[in-house]
């Protein structure tokens, strides 16, 4: 099985937007800023008709950085909010062939506890990563979505690779 490394990509609105939405405090203006408190509203939206679910991943940092499986959701976005730092891998799908991600264009994002991100529908990632012990990533999106709209692929039975993201 061969080994890939992924070098870590500087995470902005911009350079994330092929996969979907960045969520900072630090992207726009806030909507309120008084004394007690500033806030941001709509910074990202998940479009779905149906009730949303709260999930928690955890993830171990002794794990280390390597990505062995991609999934999508061709319906439905996935919002990832994380309580640790965490680093996300993503693909965009095969032009030709949604149901397998198009290796070329993989990247690797780091993402910060206070920020979030929001996986439009069709994009390849999984789990994130974590140098922490331990990260708790809070998981919303469409409450039947691991039961009705997931694909996963172990890269090492489908390509015979897996990635390590190289910061």
């Amino acid at each position: 099985m061969e080994k890939k490394t992924v070098k870590l990509s500087p995470m902005s609105a911009e350079a994330f937007s092929e996969y979907g939405t960045f969520i900072s405090g630090g992207i726009k203006a806030p909507d309120a800023d008084i004394p007690e408190l500033k806030f941001w509203n709509r910074l990202g939206v998940l479009g779905h008709a149906g009730d949303t679910s709260v999930s928690i991943v955890q993830t171990y940092g002794k794990n280390g950085l390597l990505e062995e499986t991609l999934e999508s959701h061709f319906n439905t976005g996935e919002a990832l909010l994380p309580t640790e730092d965490i680093f996300v891998v993503v693909a965009l799908a095969e032009k030709n062939n949604p149901q397998k991600p198009n290796l070329e264009t993989i990247k690797a994002f780091p993402v910060k506890k206070g920020e979030a991100v929001i996986f439009s529908p069709g994009v390849w990632h999984h789990a994130p990563l974590t140098e922490a012990e331990t990260a708790n990533t809070f998981v919303v999106f469409k409450s039947d979505t691991p039961e009705t709209d997931c694909l996963a692929l172990e890269l090492k039975d489908e390509f015979g690779l897996y990635y390590e993201v190289e910061k």
